[in-house]
């Protein structure tokens, strides 16, 4: 009861405390759109106005999940020194982020995107090409269908480890579904009254909670249970590992399948992860280049704080807890065996126990908002209502978040009654569909030549292969709810190198013997994020009617009327998708120095212990096993490595001057602008744009121009 009293205590402050983040972020929401700004993109990209201080924690809350701290306590419990996979894997993950990030910032800046399947959809189609139109949509769809499993996945995770963990450490006194409701309720309140802004301003509460959250249990743990040397004297006492089989795990190096998986974890981790929707909604989210590059080069340390702790937890707990009921979870019983030292104690264990649930929520509102963005932008606003009012788009958006966070808690709690998946097996399957994405945008963004119609083939066969595999007998842990063959390689990991491999070879062929493309066009010069960040913080960015339909690949809403003496230069609108081919230029990025990736694959790599015997004894650097010890050290010097990345060889992107493709014969006069800024001549289009804003007429006997996007 003792703990029931202070865990009400505890969750209910906290879960005020982000009720009032959602109300304050859904005032500055109001308004920033009284002030201009746009309310669909201050509703689902916080105005594309993220800082560093705020994005950094965003981006940290939305990334430790329900995973960090509820599934790796409970793998390392139960599996040992192979729980360590999930650093290299974690810090592989955020340096992959530095093939991608800098374009896809730059050009969401430029082209409005909220999501990787507009980048797709335009990246895919070539002028005049109506075959490449089809293309371009069906591989847009595609992307869209395989970046949903990711969202649902993680909701299910939250809600699970959630429910677990608060019905553990209560012994039962709150069950999982009324934790699981509670939370849910308080996430939709908050994702429908401010969106991202709501998000990241919790995130940031979360954030710190979680991370100094973590540092105090590691002190915890080891004055009240006396942390790995107390557990090393058990598991590595020889008469224990009859009582305790799962111990001769903490002796040997793993068998040949586990190095195996431990490798397809890593891989996989770092390749289908940068796909996440919820994560890449932070590329488009920050302010300005640097934010990401700062933000990043930090980041990669974070998971020797908050992951390690949850590791050092489950191997604690497998010592002081030799056998855990069934269903049961080793962190909440690691908190109850705590707690009930004393009130004090109580009182500290329901702070762990609060950032675990800011783990699991700032993860799960991530994933719900970005769910709704990707259905109001790629389905509903492209093929259902393209004239769309931003006031409808956000009200469908809030239904279709109210529907997944149904799905979201009736999964959850079902998965708690059979007992499948457990966590490890909802992040296996939550990465099988979105590693098919990768080659469309990691190529794309940077092979020029790369036709839409080799990333079709190559992605449609990676899933065949893919789930060919998964729903098979070759699948070893098909009725666990998982993905794994028994050589260790999983079904995703197969079907990802069929899928690069096809993109790449029919992709040269395809550039040797197809028409070439037209000659590049120059790069933009101009700086998008030149805009200080003390002064957007409070000023919203200029952002019309006609930017957003832009944004969303339709035709702009009708423009107001032409005078009959105003000549009209450009093409007519059109009452269909606008063709917005994205030439991605012939620019080699610095951040991608071949030496330097060469050189961290192989510190990755080594992170594997593919180099020891496989289930040959393995010695201790103090309290840890010496391959688990290399493994995390090497992770370190990964992480020192990408952190360089980062900041020294980061190089922002310049977009190739799309407007440069309208007629060079305009007169040297006033313009007055009708249509959307990206699409005017590039010296005219933002002086036209400010002055449009500022007056529907020229200057005073000076003649004028309409050009009509």
């Amino acid at each position: 009861m003792a703990n029931e009293a202070v865990s009400y205590a505890v969750l209910g402050t906290y879960l005020l405390v982000v009720l009032g983040a959602g109300i304050l972020a859904a005032l500055a929401n109001l308004r920033r759109v009284q002030h201009g700004g746009d309310e669909v993109r201050e509703h689902y990209l916080a105005g594309k106005g993220l800082g560093t201080f705020v994005w950094f924690w965003t981006m940290m809350a939305t990334l430790f999940s329900g995973y960090s701290v509820s599934g790796i306590v409970n793998e390392a419990y139960n599996t040992g020194w192979s729980a360590t996979r999930w650093i290299p894997a974690g810090v592989g993950l955020y340096i992959a982020f530095a093939i991608m990030a800098p374009r896809l910032h730059s050009l969401s800046k430029r082209r409005g995107y909220f999501t990787l399947s507009q980048v797709i959809h335009d990246r895919y189609m070539r002028p005049g090409d109506k075959w490449s139109n089809y293309v371009g949509h069906t591989l847009a769809l595609l992307s869209f269908w395989c970046l949903q499993v990711p969202v649902f996945t993680y909701l299910i995770t939250q809600f699970q480890s959630l429910g677990r963990e608060v019905s553990t450490f209560t012994a039962g006194s709150i069950t999982a579904t009324t934790a699981i409701c509670v939370a849910a309720a308080v996430l939709l309140i908050c994702d429908l009254l401010g969106g991202m802004r709501a998000v990241a301003w919790t995130d940031v509460i979360q954030g710190i909670v979680l991370f100094f959250g973590s540092i105090i249990f590691l002190i915890i743990q080891g004055t009240e249970l006396g942390g790995l040397q107390a557990a090393h004297k058990v598991w590595s006492n020889p008469a224990n590992d009859k009582a305790i089989p799962r111990y001769v795990t903490m002796q040997t190096v793993p068998n040949e399948q586990g190095i195996v998986s431990y490798f397809d974890f890593v891989a996989k981790t770092t390749v289908a992860a940068t796909m996440f929707p919820h994560l890449t909604a932070r590329l488009f989210a920050a302010r300005k280049a640097d934010v990401i590059r700062r933000g990043m080069a930090t980041m990669v340390f974070t998971f020797f704080v908050v992951q390690l702790s949850s590791m050092i937890t489950g191997w604690t707990a497998s010592a002081a807890i030799p056998k855990l009921p069934p269903g049961k979870s080793a962190f909440g019983a690691m908190l109850l065996l705590v707690a009930n030292e004393g009130g004090g104690q109580a009182f500290a264990s329901a702070l762990l126990l609060a950032s675990a649930v800011c783990a699991m929520m700032s993860t799960a509102d991530s994933a719900l908002l970005a769910c709704s963005s990707m259905w109001v932008r790629d389905i509903y606003t492209k093929y259902v209502r393209p004239h769309a009012s931003p006031r409808e788009q956000l009200i469908f958006g809030k239904i279709i978040a109210f529907v997944a966070l149904a799905i979201g808690v009736f999964l959850g709690n079902y998965s708690l009654v059979q007992g499948k998946p457990d966590l490890s097996g909802l992040f296996a399957l939550q990465n099988t569909t979105p590693i098919h994405v990768v080659p469309a945008i990691w190529l794309g963004l940077h092979w020029r030549g790369l036709r839409g119609e080799a990333v079709l083939v190559g992605m449609v066969c990676g899933l065949g292969v893919t789930l060919g595999i998964m729903f098979s007998d070759k699948n070893v842990l098909l009725k666990k709810g998982s993905d794994l063959t028994a050589m260790g390689i999983s079904s995703a990991w197969f079907g990802f190198v069929v899928n690069f491999g096809l993109t790449v070879i029919i992709g040269l062929a395809l550039q040797y013997y197809y028409p070439p493309l037209p000659e590049p066009l120059p790069l933009i010069e101009d700086d998008l994020d030149n805009e200080s960040e003390t002064s957007s913080a409070d000023t919203p960015s200029p952002t019309t009617e006609a930017e957003a339909a832009v944004a969303k690949g339709i035709e702009a809403p009708p423009p107001p009327p032409i005078p009959d003496d105003v000549p009209v230069v450009g093409p007519a609108a059109v009452s269909h998708f606008v063709q917005r081919p994205l030439d991605i230029g012939t620019h080699h990025d610095r951040t991608l120095n071949p030496y330097m990736w060469f050189f961290m694959f192989l510190v990755l790599l080594f992170t594997v212990p593919f180099y020891r015997v496989p289930m040959s004894w393995d010695g201790y650097v103090g309290a840890i096993g010496a391959w688990p010890f290399t493994s995390l050290l090497l992770s370190g010097v990964l992480a020192f490595l990408g952190s360089f990345t980062y900041i020294y060889l980061w190089e922002d992107y310049k977009p190739v001057r799309e407007a440069d493709q309208m007629p060079h014969d305009l007169p040297p006069a006033p313009i007055v602008a009708v249509g959307a800024p990206e699409m005017l001549p590039p010296a005219e289009g933002a002086q036209a744009w400010t002055q449009a804003q500022a007056q529907d007429q020229p200057a005073e006997g000076q003649p004028a121009v309409a050009i009509q996007a």
